[in-house]
């Protein structure tokens, strides 16, 4: 188990990277584009639908499994905090296996989809090029797919015994071990 959650650990991290760098190129083609527009009246071709086609999408999807990761999406904690430390394992368990479900059904739908926008289904003509930004569709189910492992993972090591053990340094907590919003009453 401690394997599976270094793996998707490190998937995470490399997804993360990936979007890091997406930001950092479209940060430089944005100024690139600018400056070069201002100084000598030559934009680059199509660098809005680069931005919005390419960019964008890998900085949007990419990355969510890192909210997973470190425990950092929005809650409400009115009540649960009133809990036991037992009823707020089985709250999390059970927000894994809703979050696990329906993050992974949004990847299998989201997967089919990108299989039909495969070559000449998604291209977009700009400035008289032919961009194929059919490959992008693939990232929203890569980024919802990781998404929906962070918490299938947690709620197996849980069933398997693993109860408050961590995925080492960089993986997924486990119940058992203080978090955000998770008392270790």
């Amino acid at each position: 188990m401690q394997a599976l959650g270094r793996v998707l650990a490190w998937l995470v991290a490399a997804s993360t990277m990936i979007g890091a760098a997406a930001v950092m190129l479209m940060m430089l083609q944005i100024v690139a584009d600018v400056a070069l527009k201002n100084l000598f009246n030559w934009p680059i071709p199509a660098t809005s639908l680069i931005v919005s086609h390419y960019y964008m999408v890998t900085v949007a999807y990419l990355p969510v499994a890192l909210s997973e990761k470190l425990n950092g999406h929005i809650s409400v904690e009115v009540i649960f905090r009133q809990f036991s430390a037992r009823w707020q394992k089985l709250v999390i368990g059970v927000v894994w296996l809703v979050s696990a479900t329906v993050a992974g059904g949004i990847a299998h739908r989201l997967w089919f989809e990108a299989l039909k926008k495969m070559p000449g289904e998604a291209n977009v003509f700009a400035s008289g090029l032919k961009l194929f930004h059919w490959p992008l569709y693939f990232v929203r189910p890569v980024g919802f797919g990781l998404f929906g492992a962070g918490p299938t993972v947690q709620v197996a090591a849980v069933s398997l015994g693993q109860l408050g053990k961590s995925f080492g340094r960089h993986g997924f907590p486990l119940p058992g071990r203080a978090g955000p919003g998770v008392s270790s009453r």
